[in-house]
């Protein structure tokens, strides 16, 4: 799952279904401007964390000289990120800024396929395309 600023807010219920069903592996990249401020529902991610029942990965835009933003930290992990789409079969989800964030993110999964899995430009393309049609990558996002 990926949600930047309240594009965080339809995956914590989300999380909290799978939590209360007892599934592990639920993966969260969260990006806003600064930990300080922005950081929604963060004593209950660093909680999941430490039971186990979360991955999460931050990104603070404004804490430091340079921004640093979700498709960032998608790219650090794109490892993990290719062995749960390429061998778990993982459904990614998108919510948010409608603006430059989605088409970044975009770019940094197909970014993931080919260095992670080794597709070129067009293959990692036609793969994002099919996660699109069966539904292993939705998206909902608002200006």
């Amino acid at each position: 799952m990926i949600g930047p600023g309240t594009g965080v807010a339809p995956f914590r219920a989300a999380i909290q279904e799978r939590v209360a069903q007892g599934h592990r592996g639920n993966c969260l990249f969260f990006g806003c401007r600064q930990k300080s401020k922005d950081f929604y529902c963060q004593l209950e991610w660093e909680e999941l964390v430490t039971k186990g029942f979360l991955m999460l990965f931050t990104a603070f835009s404004r804490d430091q000289e340079e921004k640093v933003y979700v498709q960032h930290r998608i790219r650090e992990n794109g490892k993990l990120l290719w062995e749960l789409l390429s061998r778990r079969d993982a459904h990614v989800y998108l919510a948010g800024n409608a603006q430059q964030m989605p088409a970044a993110v975009a770019e940094a999964l197909q970014w993931v396929l080919q260095s992670e899995g080794g597709l070129s430009a067009s293959e990692a393309e036609e793969y994002f395309r099919a996660l699109e049609r069966s539904q292993r990558f939705q998206s909902e996002t608002w200006s």
